[in-house]
């Protein structure tokens, strides 16, 4: 009893304190602002004050979040442990709020489109002796589901990357790649994704890596200079809010704890071309396991491929990194490619019904 009344002692001493704070910051606004003026010119009213004021109206964000759990914006959701997650994705009108429920699967014949799609780059690709892959990229809300509110309940069966996953799967399309489940699992130690933007840390990059290279390995029976997570030491840091925490004002509130190569991983590659749309890198020392492997990887994401770069870079001879999809292995013959890799996010799954 006596607890409870101490901590409502403490709230209504806390209450007026803002309030009396409050009320100086407004009145001296009054007094040292603009003021009024009988007959008047101008007066500097609070409402004026509190919407001009940054500093003012970075407290009153911080405040809704710290004290009420609520952001002014109604396209970020306030997951657990500081994590952020984007109701829609702007930039290409994909509903990711919509999907994780279930409610915006592809048809039959989206499927039969996409499956399509995929097969004929496979076919174009293999008939050129190249080895292909599409690999997908799954939203933090797929992987980091456990972070999503409890409102929303778990992650519906039926999103698009589950139903297209499951129906290329029946179709016998093994070109196109789903790291999902194993990003899953092996994130429980770490996390693989920023929690303030929908995007993978150095972890996340590696377990994509190691997915890609495990399914190459086996399916060419080929060796290379594999990079093991025995060989990395990651380390995590925190930093200022990244993009949605940013939108949100919150960015100095709500931290960005992220997954990062230690400075002890040594690079034994070179970038030797850096154009528009196009970097090249070169293993600086070549094994008999990685000779003659030159790989393509089209990352159209720039984060993506910063994050990606050290292993596959340090693994295969060569590597020509591509800002932009290609439809046919044109391009990638001219590199002596052996290998394409084309990474797609999950919130980008729409694009291939536009792709010949």
């Amino acid at each position: 009893m006596k607890r409870k009344k101490a901590v409502d002692f403490l709230t209504v001493t806390l209450f007026f304190g803002i309030v009396l704070s409050m009320a100086i910051y407004f009145g001296l606004g009054v007094i040292l602002g603009d003021g009024h003026i009988d007959g008047g010119t101008r007066f500097s009213s609070i409402n004026k004050i509190f919407y001009s004021d940054t500093a003012l109206e970075g407290f009153v964000k911080d405040c809704d979040y710290n004290l009420f759990g609520h952001i002014d914006d109604s396209d970020v959701i306030i997951g657990k442990d500081g994590w952020l997650f984007e109701v829609t994705d702007k930039e290409n009108g994909y509903e990711r709020l919509l999907d994780y429920i279930g409610g915006c699967a592809f048809d039959d014949s989206q499927l039969k489109r996409i499956s399509g799609v995929i097969s004929s780059r496979k076919a174009q690709y293999e008939a050129a002796g190249i080895e292909y892959m599409m690999i997908v990229i799954p939203d933090s809300m797929t992987v980091c589901s456990d972070k999503v509110p409890r409102y929303l309940g778990g992650q519906s069966e039926n999103t698009r990357l589950s139903v297209l996953k499951s129906y290329l799967a029946g179709e016998g399309v093994e070109a196109f790649v789903d790291p999902t489940q194993v990003m899953i699992e092996e994130s429980r130690e770490m996390s693989m994704y920023n929690n303030t933007e929908n995007s993978i840390n150095s972890y996340g990059a590696y377990c994509i890596y190691n997915v890609a290279v495990s399914k190459f390995l086996a399916d060419t029976g080929r060796e290379v200079d594999r990079i093991y997570f025995e060989d990395i030491d990651f380390f995590t840091r925190i930093t200022d809010g990244k993009s949605i925490a940013e939108r949100a004002g919150l960015a100095g509130t709500i931290k960005n704890k992220t997954v990062s190569l230690s400075d002890g991983m040594l690079e034994s590659y070179t970038v030797v071309s850096n154009e528009k749309g196009l970097v090249i890198t070169e293993k600086n020392e070549l094994t008999a396991r990685g000779r003659g492997e030159r790989v393509v990887v089209e990352c159209p994401d720039e984060w993506d491929r910063i994050q990606l770069t050290p292993f596959f870079s340090n693994t295969f001879e060569k590597v020509y990194y591509r800002n932009s999809f290609t439809t046919g292995p044109q391009s990638a013959q001219q590199y002596g490619a052996t290998f394409v890799i084309q990474l797609i996010h999950e919130s980008e799954l729409g694009m291939l019904l536009e792709k010949n």
